[in-house]
């Protein structure tokens, strides 16, 4: 499983230090430490997860001119040493980059433009990638980088629990009010919960945009109605139907979907490969239910593959960013992440799916929430954003108002926003 995807919650913020400071030193920095030498080039590539050799030997063999620096920094300090690299003039030729500081690099001119580069290629093409990527795009004014996989947020239930309950299975036009009658039908009180407490804080702005809000805008948590409505329906479970428990204050969380105690569970699509591959009961996967009225919304996850914009190795760089969008590459990475590819014409071979030991069967709840899927609140820095889902938390629990959350701990997550895109 990626690392990414694992710790969202808890991954820290870039520097302030250093966000303050990235515009101008992307201007004067002295570019990476890559070296050549004999004929042959040293390529720097920077990534989260611990990547086995194997991962890079259809590079090797296909380019064994260029080797290949391997900088595995792990997932908890990724964001803030790549920053201080990015600042200090010694960042990786390729880095692998989180969603936010891919588009706060493009802005600030630390990355190479791609646009040029993907016209000639014919490994990967700009109209085969998900739709997704073409409207974040825009936000960053041109291509700078492509996703090395993707994945989504769906909602896993227990099949057993269901079937000991007459209960029909979720459908991909369940919306929230289905979600609580079915949990109304399979609670037993402490012992079995009729679904797990929101465990993943991604699931709260996918809520929100499913019941209207624009989630982020201009760099901004744009959320409103959306939500206030995502925030009653959640109370309601929690403290008047009590079919889900409370949540766990902070960002310490227990899995009851996994342990056997809850029958559903919104999480993310990467849990298919990893937490609930061997749970010993029989499970399977469904889109998210939707907001009565509202739309489909699921937020997606990725890193992009992205090129030092003073990198001196920018040749040997595209040659690497290229070869693992290929089929080759992209082969390598769902094998290795369980996640989709980006490439539409590659992930619809199905090399991604990893079956579980008791499931899961209805793969096309996964494609099906990548297709409606958005970059939406992983595009800005995760401190605010996590800092907000804990009070919404915190109102759940009753240490808060509603109105403190979406008015006061609002606005202090947007100034804290718009400090770090200074």
């Amino acid at each position: 499983m990626s690392v990414r995807f694992s710790s969202t919650m808890r991954r820290l913020a870039a520097a302030v230090i250093a966000v303050a400071t990235l515009g101008s030193m992307a201007a004067c920095g002295s570019g990476s430490n890559s070296s050549s030498s004999n004929g042959d080039e040293t390529l720097s590539f920077s990534a989260w997860d611990k990547l086995p050799d194997s991962w890079f030997a259809g590079f090797k063999k296909k380019y064994p001119n260029i080797k290949v620096k391997f900088v595995n920094i792990p997932g908890d300090n990724y964001n803030q040493k790549i920053n201080q690299m990015v600042v200090g003039g010694n960042a990786p030729d390729v880095m692998l980059l989180q969603e936010a500081d891919y588009v706060r690099f493009a802005k600030n001119g630390v990355l190479e433009d791609l646009s040029g580069k993907m016209k000639g290629s014919k490994a990967v093409s700009t109209s085969d990638l998900i739709p997704a990527v073409s409207a974040l795009n825009s936000q960053t004014g041109g291509l700078y980088g492509l996703p090395w996989c993707v994945a989504s947020e769906i909602l896993y239930y227990n099949k057993d629990m269901f079937d000991a309950a007459g209960v029909q299975y979720p459908t991909k036009d369940w919306t929230w009010d289905d979600y609580a009658a079915a949990a109304q039908k399979l609670s037993k009180g402490d012992s079995q919960w009729g679904a797990d407490a929101i465990t993943f804080n991604g699931i709260w702005y996918s809520m929100a945009g499913q019941a209207g809000d624009k989630v982020v805008d201009k760099g901004q948590l744009a959320l409103g109605d959306g939500a206030k409505k995502a925030l009653e329906f959640q109370n309601k479970m929690t403290n008047d139907l009590k079919v889900s428990p409370q949540p766990s204050s902070g960002n310490t969380v227990s899995d009851l979907f996994a342990a056997g105690k809850a029958a559903m569970t919104l999480n993310g699509s990467w849990n298919i490969n990893s937490a609930y591959k061997d749970v010993p009961f029989k499970w399977d996967v469904a889109t998210l239910p939707i907001a009565p009225g509202g739309t489909h919304y699921d937020s997606l996850h990725t890193g992009f593959f992205t090129i030092n914009a003073k990198s001196k190795m920018k040749d040997a760089a595209w040659k690497f960013i290229e070869y693992y969008m290929s089929k080759d590459g992209q082969k390598v990475i769902e094998k290795n992440t369980g996640n989709l590819s980006a490439v539409k014409s590659i992930s619809a071979d199905g090399g991604w799916k990893v079956q579980g030991k008791n499931g899961p069967s209805n793969w096309t709840a996964v494609t099906d929430s990548v297709d409606q899927g958005k970059f939406g609140y992983t595009t800005v820095n995760s401190t605010p954003t996590t800092d907000l889902s804990n009070q919404f938390n915190a109102y759940l629990l009753g240490q808060t108002p509603l109105n403190n959350v979406l008015g006061q701990q609002l606005q202090k997550a947007n100034k804290a926003l718009k400090d770090t895109q200074q």
